[in-house]
């Protein structure tokens, strides 16, 4: 289990960043399951530079998320993308030449220190010619390719061999241990739930160096079974703006998954499945990681139900239609059917229903993860399947 080395692509608008996306991880479209179900978006891929694997992120959608102030959407897609990646691949449009957006993305990449490759996309002729201003950037030497038609990225996929990290394969700190991420989206209550597990009747914790950047994994023992928190990492840190946030949440999401056994996804209560939800669900479910629906802020979904008129609690119109006729004594069963409802691929996850902030249904989470760590982890003998088929 490791953590994939990460290549941001930014730029501005329209300058082809979806299409060197594309180009990178060998596929013209980055919708690449058709599971019913699997929400994807053109956001992450996985692409190989002379045999070397990286994960590749498509920052394009992050210029939706501040309306149409470009140099704004430039500033903070540059900023995440600095504190994410590994290696930055800086898209220009090699027809239109440098702008004042250029030089203020460029400005925040010299100061980060992180590698930079500067590239001047829709060049078919490989002529860099109206350019010249491009070393006003001082970010050396741009690589003049034609995204669309392939040319020069072989060029570019050296670059990235050269500039990136090695990837070890992570040591395991007791082969024993179930190793179990918390992820979801922000504010739905993952630092409570891991709150509340470590601190009830703790036993053994020691922090352990995680391979993501700034993480740390937690290892933790209960009623003599080990386990492992693997963290994921920035899925947890305030952000300013939240809807720059989101997107990088499921590319957080997949670095703690992938170390993983067991993953929980925490969900809000009044809010059901959201689209986000369904991406890392999905990351889970093709990962082939065992998974646990934990439906947290249950007591304020409960409130809701008490008394709907004077709650005050805003509920998603999704989750509210196919739980309308609930009451407290029917109500865990009815919103279980409608989550599986919603998202039929991962109908075989057990739905737990927490109020993490007051400790309620933590400890059915453990039970559950050890019971689908189990399962996760059942081999069929090759005799007894040869007898079988």
């Amino acid at each position: 289990m490791h953590r994939l080395p990460v290549v941001a692509v930014i730029g501005r608008p329209n300058v082809g960043k979806s299409t060197l996306f594309n180009r990178l991880i060998g596929s013209r479209r980055a919708v690449v399951d058709d599971t019913p179900g699997v929400t994807r978006d053109r956001l992450y891929g996985q692409g190989e530079a002379f045999g070397r694997e990286f994960r590749v992120v498509d920052t394009g959608g992050l210029d939706a998320a501040f309306g149409d102030d470009i140099s704004a959407a430039a500033q903070m897609q540059t900023r995440i993308a600095i504190d994410e990646a590994d290696v930055i691949v800086f898209v220009l449009d090699g027809q239109e030449g440098v702008s004042s957006v250029d030089h203020e993305v460029a400005d925040g990449l010299r100061k980060s220190g992180k590698p930079v490759i500067l590239v001047a996309n829709k060049l078919e002729s490989l002529k860099l010619g109206q350019l010249d201003a491009i070393w006003d950037l001082r970010l050396g030497e741009a690589l003049p390719i034609s995204a669309l038609h392939g040319t020069q990225v072989g060029d570019l996929l050296e670059r990235l061999h050269e500039l990136l990290p090695d990837t070890p394969e992570e040591d395991e700190p007791d082969d024993e241990a179930v190793r179990v991420a918390v992820v979801g989206r922000p504010n739905v209550g993952k630092s409570s739930l891991i709150n509340a597990i470590l601190g009830e009747e703790r036993l053994v914790v020691a922090d352990r160096p995680g391979t993501t950047r700034d993480a740390v994994d937690t290892a933790f023992e209960r009623d003599g079974q080990p386990y492992v928190l693997v963290d994921t990492a920035g899925i947890r840190r305030k952000a300013k703006v939240t809807e720059a946030l989101e997107y990088y949440c499921v590319l957080r999401a997949m670095d703690a998954i992938e170390r993983s056994h067991v993953a929980v996804l925490v969900l809000d209560a009044r809010d059901g499945f959201t689209d986000q939800d369904k991406r890392i669900a999905g990351i889970a479910h093709e990962a082939g990681r065992g998974l646990i629906l934990a439906v947290n802020k249950w007591d304020l979904f409960l409130t809701y139900l008490d008394d709907r008129e004077k709650s005050g609690i805003e509920i998603g119109e999704e989750i509210d239609r196919r739980v309308y006729r609930a009451t407290r004594r029917t109500a865990t069963r009815e919103y279980a059917k409608a989550l599986r409802d919603i998202v039929p691929f991962c109908a075989y996850a057990p739905v737990i229903f927490t109020a993490a902030i007051h400790r309620d249904g933590v400890a059915k989470v453990l039970a559950e993860t050890n019971l689908v760590a189990e399962h996760h982890a059942f081999r069929i003998p090759t005799a007894e399947l040869n007898d079988v088929l």
